[in-house]
């Protein structure tokens, strides 16, 4: 197959899972709203591997000081640990994870890390986690 051909088949197969997702909102304050993608969860005996997102208000900067407005994140959440592990971020210009990603970082299993109580990523446990 031609080039041209596998970047249809890629923009084709992107503009499906794109659709495919289900935005919840499990939170937010006056700058950030908090989402998770219910079509995303994979559920394990104990883990749940799920997407979310962060929405901002204004613009912020990655970790190499690129202007970004969302940042989508893959996670293992171990329900009964209540620990999370972050596998995975995507930043995007716009707001719900629109326009070309200005960042992507994929990491390595790292030791998992307690989820604070009622923050974001409890919230996102807890819907996650939820049968």
């Amino acid at each position: 197959m031609n080039k041209s051909g596998l970047i249809a088949i890629a923009l084709m197969l992107t503009a499906g899972w794109a659709q495919a997702a289900v935005w919840l909102k499990v939170g937010g304050t006056r700058n950030v709203t908090y989402y998770m993608d219910k079509a995303s969860v994979i559920k394990t005996d104990k883990t749940r591997k799920a997407w979310s997102m962060q929405t901002f208000t204004r613009m912020q900067k990655t970790p190499d000081g690129k202007l970004y407005r969302s940042v989508k994140m893959l996670h293992v959440y171990a329900c009964e640990a209540h620990t999370t592990t972050l596998l995975a971020q995507v930043y995007y210009p716009e707001a719900m994870g629109k326009g070309e990603p200005v960042e992507n970082y994929k990491f390595e299993k790292f030791t998992p890390e307690d989820i604070v109580p009622d923050s974001a990523f409890d919230s996102v446990l807890l819907a996650a986690c939820k049968d």
